[in-house]
């Protein structure tokens, strides 16, 4: 007996259109997570350097000179020319004459004022005391303010005696137009008196919000900032 065609298969189920998940882990197994490790920490960055010190320079026991700081006061062309005028004494063709120089801060000490100066040889200088002023610090800057009668001021500080006009000019621009020149007189060691001396004086008014009570100290100056400012004046010459 014949029998007649297979029947037809069926056809195959239609994709489904729902996301697939992954099987669930059966109970026996472990689902493994990540253990962070906790012996190796990284490095912590180097400190920075000094400020405005290469790296390889850097000395703390020789800290850099700071900066000036910054006056609010600015002197008019008028204060200026006032101001200088007692130490130009050479810009009208005169003659240049010898004038001591009164000095009661950094420039008491010699090396620094040859420094300063290009001095060929180290300066001799003469201890000596003004009268009718009185100290005051602008940061670690001292000046020179008035002082009254009845106050009594007077400073104890070094006299030297220029020799150029150069040497002058060179004063006016280490001290900058925050200080003025005023004439006094220095009373050596010895009694004698010394007239027509310079000095350089605070430019503003004496009772400036810059200023502070205080004193200058030549030996705290010498170990701090002494080192660094020789170094530079050795590199820029």
């Amino acid at each position: 007996m014949n029998q007649g065609p297979p029947p037809p298969l069926p056809p195959p189920p239609a994709p489904s259109l729902l996301p697939s998940h992954p099987s669930p882990p059966s109970s026996r197994q472990e689902v493994s997570k990540p253990i962070p490790d906790t012996t190796m920490q990284p490095s912590p960055p180097p400190p920075p350097p000094l400020l405005n010190t290469p790296l390889s320079t850097a000395d703390p026991e020789s800290p850099p000179s700071p900066p000036r700081p910054v006056s609010s006061w600015m002197p008019t062309k008028a204060q200026m020319y006032e101001a200088f005028k007692g130490l130009r004494v050479d810009e009208f063709g005169r003659e240049f004459r010898p004038l001591h120089m009164f000095f009661y801060g950094s420039l008491m000490d010699p090396d620094v004022l040859q420094a300063i100066l290009n001095l060929p040889d180290l300066p001799t200088m003469q201890p000596a005391t003004i009268t009718g002023y009185r100290i005051k610090m602008w940061s670690i800057y001292p000046t020179l303010v008035p002082s009254s009668s009845s106050e009594g001021g007077s400073v104890k500080g070094m006299l030297w005696e220029t020799t150029s006009d150069k040497q002058i000019e060179r004063l006016a621009a280490y001290e900058t137009a925050a200080y003025k020149s005023e004439e006094c007189e220095a009373v050596l060691t010895s009694g004698e008196v010394v007239k027509a001396c310079r000095t350089f004086c605070w430019a503003g008014r004496g009772d400036s919000r810059e200023l502070e009570e205080g004193s200058f100290d030549l030996e705290w100056y010498q170990r701090c900032f002494k080192p660094s400012v020789m170094r530079r004046r050795e590199t820029s010459s």
